[in-house]
């Protein structure tokens, strides 16, 4: 069946319509690939169901440390427990982000909890984002570098409550 080049046009327009007001928002863009991530990890008691904290931090392509990230399972050195902190360590005009999703185990599927600096100068640090989760809860784990709508993120990391 041929279309005359209007109802072509139209059902294109439709279409492309439809898929923006039921499709998912784009994925935010993987960290530039000259940046650097570094992990690590703090075990909190022992055995397989132990929790576990995790601390990020990502550096330039020329070294400048960008920022920090924690996730601390459990209260530990007057940090709460179950919480999240981010700090922006570079003029770059990008701010640092630190995003969780509780009870995941496979991917990251939504953020139930953010810490963030976006829209605020270097060197803030967002305060704790605090909110008890049930003990040994699994957690998925992502950082980003943002400005406005432009978000660059990491792969996922998982840690256990």
């Amino acid at each position: 069946m041929k279309f005359p080049s209007f109802r072509l046009a139209l059902a294109t327009l439709a279409a492309t319509t439809l898929g923006v007001v039921v499709g998912q928002a784009p994925a935010a863009a993987a960290l530039p690939s000259d940046y650097s991530i570094t992990v690590s990890t703090t075990f909190h008691g022992s055995g397989y169901s132990e929790s576990y904290s995790r601390e990020f931090e990502i550096y330039s392509g020329n070294g400048a440390w960008v920022g920090t990230f924690w996730f601390q399972a459990d209260p530990a050195n007057g940090a709460p427990g179950d919480a999240l902190k981010t700090c922006d360590m570079e003029k770059d005009g990008l701010g640092t982000e630190i995003r969780m999703d509780i009870g995941s185990s496979s991917g990251f599927q939504q953020t139930d909890r953010i810490a963030s600096t976006r829209g605020m100068g270097a060197g803030y640090c967002d305060g704790w984002k605090t909110g008890d989760i049930a003990e040994n809860t699994s957690v998925a784990l992502k950082v980003c570098l943002v400005r406005g709508t432009t978000e660059y993120c990491s792969g996922v990391y998982y840690a256990r409550t």
